[in-house]
């Protein structure tokens, strides 16, 4: 697990998610990856904001005539057909986490690939940081969503992700 996290999500830890044991069910650990990645997400709308040009969204026009690979697609409120989707998500469970407990989850992008990032997710004590219950990390894939084939992360999204990490992601060669 690496450095630090930018966006901190606080978990509310409900009756339903506890197992006969009465702590948080495995299962549900990605769940609340989940949630805090929505968050994440959800906090780089300022920086998305600010991206100078749009012009990468006109490539969707070029696209649109094809039928999508799963009629289920739907178009995006935005006349979008691209977004993330997960390939893999993992867990390392710390400690029992109860229902008692307060606790919040960390995100932030570690990686940014081609057409691919890497997310890591902590879930801590909100008040003893030092006391770790899980740690995870997401692999998402950025995807054209009528083909189902994996398209290259956009730029504003590059930005954004370096503006909300305060680091540089450099373009794979």
């Amino acid at each position: 697990m690496s450095g630090d996290f930018p966006c901190w999500y606080p978990l509310q830890i409900r009756f339903r998610d506890l197992d006969p044991l009465a702590h948080v069910n495995n299962t549900v650990y990605f769940t609340y990856f989940e949630e805090a990645r929505s968050y994440y997400f959800d906090q780089l709308e300022t920086w998305l904001n600010e991206w100078p040009s749009r012009e990468e969204h006109q490539e969707v026009e070029s696209i649109v005539s094809h039928p999508p690979h799963n009629p289920r697609i739907q178009t995006r409120p935005n006349g979008s057909h691209y977004g993330m989707l997960v390939k893999e998500t993992t867990c390392t469970y710390e400690l029992p986490l109860i229902r008692s407990d307060k606790a919040e989850v960390g995100v932030h992008v570690v990686h940014v690939g081609r057409t691919s990032f890497i997310m890591e997710h902590q879930i801590r004590d909100i008040n003893e940081h030092e006391r770790i219950f899980a740690t995870g990390k997401s692999i998402m894939v950025w995807c054209n969503y009528l083909n189902g084939r994996p398209h290259p992360v956009p730029p504003s999204l590059r930005f954004a992700f370096e503006q909300m990490e305060g680091k540089t992601f450099p373009f794979p060669e």
